[in-house]
């Protein structure tokens, strides 16, 4: 298995991103690489004079620009990017409602790949369905930590092999994935998403806003499905940054999905398509269309249907490590090194 930097990009999909998309610049961000790498000090986007939000449209003095409002979750290990284009009321009620379901829907990959939120790294430790269960038990039947890239698992005996599996030279970790609303993860990905859109932009996706804004959660259509594409990325945090990427259909072509929003960072790289009710017609070209060009090799490919208000009871979130050696001891088992 290949892992790291891929210098070989599939030429056809570069074809077809140039000849149907613009790659849209975010204003005010130099990085033409689009990598939310941090230097000295937080950059911050948009200007401080006039300050209006672009979410709820409001002003001072109705509403405050005291925060310091991310572009991107530091759940992601966003620690570059800002903006001063939020209010103080909707990045708290952002806070506190999609972006901690984005959260806990990847937190085994945030854990794993040791991503640096806001709390420090997430802490990756579940309980699994369990008959044998009594009240000497430990709180979580499997615990992981890593020291470096070396993690360090701790499993109750009972656990099944469908949460930790040994496969030749490699260890598959499986976890329920957290309590969260699909829905809401979806809306936290177009939150990002709208966030480093050009302002001209922002009139066709009116609706789109007002949605992401709505405390009770619904579907955006009535007949169509939230994906959301992904594709692997093996290795230990091979990607470093988080990294971003908006097209938007050029003006030209009218039978594909107007914009589109890449993210890659950790483990994974993940695509939308950014719903608008203008774009209806051409939404069903998004699951057939090319994957964006990645510089990363990559060994596995999927969709997941946000569609929900709730996941599924039995939905697990899983990822591959492969190691040299490993040390097995009588309360827990200790990976020696990583590949």
């Amino acid at each position: 298995m290949n892992v790291g930097i891929n210098t070989q990009l599939d030429e056809s999909t570069i074809r077809y991103y140039d000849l149907f998309y613009d790659v849209l610049r975010t204003p005010n961000f130099d990085d033409h690489l689009r990598l939310l790498r941090p230097q000295h000090g937080i950059q911050i986007i948009g200007s401080k004079k006039n300050q209006r939000c672009r979410f709820c449209q409001k002003n001072e003095p109705e509403v405050h620009f005291t925060k310091i409002a991310h572009v991107f979750p530091e759940s992601i290990g966003n620690n570059a990017l800002a903006s001063n284009y939020e209010c103080d009321t909707c990045n708290q009620f952002f806070g506190n409602t999609t972006e901690n379901d984005y959260a806990n829907f990847f937190n085994l990959y945030h854990s794993i790949m040791q991503i640096d939120g806001k709390s420090g790294v997430p802490k990756c430790k579940f309980k699994v369905p369990c008959k044998a269960r009594t009240d000497e038990c430990a709180k979580y039947c499997v615990e992981i930590s890593l020291d470096g890239n070396k993690p360090q698992i701790r499993r109750c005996k009972e656990v099944e092999n469908k949460y930790i599996r040994f496969s030749n030279n490699s260890i598959t970790i499986s976890k329920p994935v957290g309590k969260c609303c699909p829905i809401a993860v979806f809306k936290a990905i177009v939150k990002m998403a709208i966030t480093v859109m050009p302002v001209e932009e922002l009139s066709g996706f009116t609706n789109t806003i007002k949605w992401i804004l709505e405390p009770e959660h619904r579907n955006f259509y009535s007949d169509s499905k939230l994906l959301v594409r992904y594709k692997m990325i093996p290795g230990f945090n091979v990607t470093k940054y988080p990294h971003f990427c908006l097209f938007r259909r050029k003006k030209t072509v009218w039978n594909k999905p107007y914009m589109l929003f890449n993210l890659t960072y950790g483990c994974f790289s993940l695509f939308i398509e950014i719903p608008s009710f203008s774009n209806k017609n051409a939404h069903g070209d998004f699951e057939i269309m090319p994957f964006p060009p990645l510089p990363f090799y990559t060994n596995a490919e999927g969709i997941w249907d946000l569609s929900k208000i709730d996941s599924p009871k039995d939905m697990l979130h899983s990822i591959m490590l492969n190691f040299d050696t490993y040390q097995d001891c009588t309360d827990r088992l200790k990976q020696k090194s990583i590949l």
